[in-house]
C-alpha cells in the first residue's frame, strides 16, 4: 500500500471516529431536549389544572363533592402523566445506552484502523529508510547494496565463501 494511501486511511479512520461521537454528542442533546420539553409541558398542565381546581374551589366553596371528585379525577391525572413520563424518561435511557454501545463500537472499529494505517505508514518509512541506508552503505563501501531480502543472502552467501 502506498504512503499516500495509508495516510488517508489512517485520516478516513480518525474522521469515522469523531463522527461517531459527534452523532452521540447530538443524539444526547436531542434526547435530552425531548425529555426537558415533555417535563416542562406537564409543569404548565399541572399548573393549569391547580388553577382550575383552585377556581372551582373559590367559585362554589360550598360543593364539597364536587370538589373532591374534582381534586381526584386531577390527582389520578397526573400521577398517569408523570407515570408516562417515566416511560419516557427509562426508553431515552434505554436508547442512550443502545446508542452509547453502538457509538463506542464504531470508535473502537475505526481506532484499529487507524492504528493499522500507522503500523502500515511505520512499516513503510523503515523500509525505505532501511534501503536507503543500505544503499548508503554500499556506496560507501565502493559496491551497490543489495535491495531484496534474496539479494541480500545471495551476497552474504558469496561474501562467507571468499
Amino acid at each position: 500500500m502506498s504512503r499516500t494511501e495509508n495516510v488517508d486511511k489512517f485520516f478516513d479512520a480518525v474522521t469515522i471516529a469523531y463522527d461517531a461521537l459527534l452523532d452521540a454528542a447530538k443524539s444526547s442533546n436531542e434526547r435530552g431536549y425531548r425529555v426537558s420539553r415533555r417535563l416542562i409541558d406537564e409543569i404548565e398542565r399541572g399548573q393549569r389544572e391547580a388553577i382550575d381546581l383552585t377556581r372551582r374551589l373559590a367559585e362554589s366553596p360550598r360543593d364539597v363533592s364536587g370538589f373532591y371528585s374534582s381534586a381526584l379525577r386531577t390527582v389520578t391525572d397526573s400521577q398517569g402523566r408523570a407515570l408516562e413520563l417515566t416511560r419516557q424518561l427509562l426508553d431515552e435511557v434505554s436508547d442512550g445506552q443502545r446508542e452509547g454501545r453502538e457509538t463506542m463500537r464504531r470508535v473502537i472499529d475505526a481506532n484499529r484502523n487507524a492504528g493499522q494505517a500507522a503500523i502500515e505508514a511505520t512499516r513503510d518509512t523503515v523500509n525505505r529508510a532501511g534501503r536507503a541506508v543500505q544503499d548508503i552503505r554500499g556506496r560507501a563501501n565502493g559496491r551497490a547494496a543489495p535491495r531484496t531480502a534474496t539479494q541480500r543472502k545471495a551476497k552474504s552467501a558469496s561474501e562467507s565463501t571468499e
